[in-house]
C-alpha cells in the first residue's frame, strides 16, 4: 500500500473488522461507534509502537512498473437495429451501448441519471474521437476529460441536449471496463507515475 502510494498518488482504504495488523502503515484510522465514526489515529499509533508487527514486507521498495491497457476499438459497438447509435441510460444503475448493457450498481458514486447519460455519450465519444489501437486507456481518458473541460458536455453529442450532468474521469473509466464485449491488450511499455491515473 505505501508504495502505491508513493510510487503513484493512489490511495488505499482498507475497511475490516480486525484491522491492528495494518496500524503501522496507516495513515488515517477511523472506528465506527455505534454507526458514528471516530478518529483513533493516535490510539491506533500508540498500539503500533507498543506492539511492533511481525508481518514481513511484501512488494520490495517500490510498487514497480504498471503496463496500461489499449482498448480495442471495434469492440465498442453503438449500433443497433438502423440506428448508428443506440444510447440509453436506465437510472444510475444501468446504461446501454448499442445491445449491450453495462451494469453500474457497483459504481456508487453516481447519484444522477444525467450522470449515466453523459457517460454514454462519452464513450461513443471517446471511442470516435480518441481510441486508437495503440492509444492506453488513461490518454483516451484524459483527452475526453480535456474536451469536456474547454466545450462543456454538449461535446459528446451532436446538438445540445441540456440533460447531461458531469462526472469524473473515474466514472467514465468504470463504464467503459464494465463493457461485457470490451476487448484490450497491453501497452508495448509501461508507463511512470501518476499518468496512469484515469481520473
Amino acid at each position: 500500500m505505501r508504495q502505491l502510494y508513493t510510487d503513484y498518488g493512489v490511495s488505499t482504504v482498507l475497511v475490516m473488522g480486525g484491522s491492528g495488523d495494518y496500524f503501522d502503515v496507516a495513515d488515517t484510522v477511523i472506528a465506527m461507534d455505534e454507526f458514528y465514526p471516530q478518529d483513533m489515529t493516535k490510539q491506533a499509533k500508540a498500539i503500533a509502537t507498543q506492539y511492533r508487527t511481525e508481518r514481513d514486507r511484501e512488494g520490495g521498495l517500490q510498487f514497480g512498473p504498471i503496463t496500461p491497457r489499449i482498448i480495442q476499438p471495434h469492440s465498442i459497438n453503438p449500433s443497433k437495429g438502423r440506428h448508428s447509435v443506440n444510447v440509453k441510460a436506465r437510472d444510475v444503475d444501468q446504461l446501454q451501448i448499442g445491445t449491450e448493457a453495462i451494469d453500474l450498481s457497483a459504481v456508487e458514486q453516481l447519484v444522477e441519471s444525467g450522470q449515466v447519460r453523459a457517460i454514454a455519450a462519452a464513450i461513443v465519444y471517446g471511442q470516435t474521437y480518441h481510441m486508437t489501437a495503440t492509444t492506453p486507456l488513461p490518454q483516451v481518458i484524459a483527452a475526453v476529460m480535456a474536451d469536456i473541460e474547454q466545450h462543456g458536455l454538449d461535446c459528446l453529442t451532436d446538438w445540445p441536449m441540456g440533460d447531461l450532468v458531469s462526472f469524473r474521469g473515474l466514472e467514465l473509466a468504470a463504464a467503459i471496463n464494465r463493457l461485457r464485449t470490451l476487448q484490450v491488450q497491453k501497452a508495448s511499455r509501461p508507463v511512470d507515475g501518476p499518468q496512469v491515473q484515469s481520473g
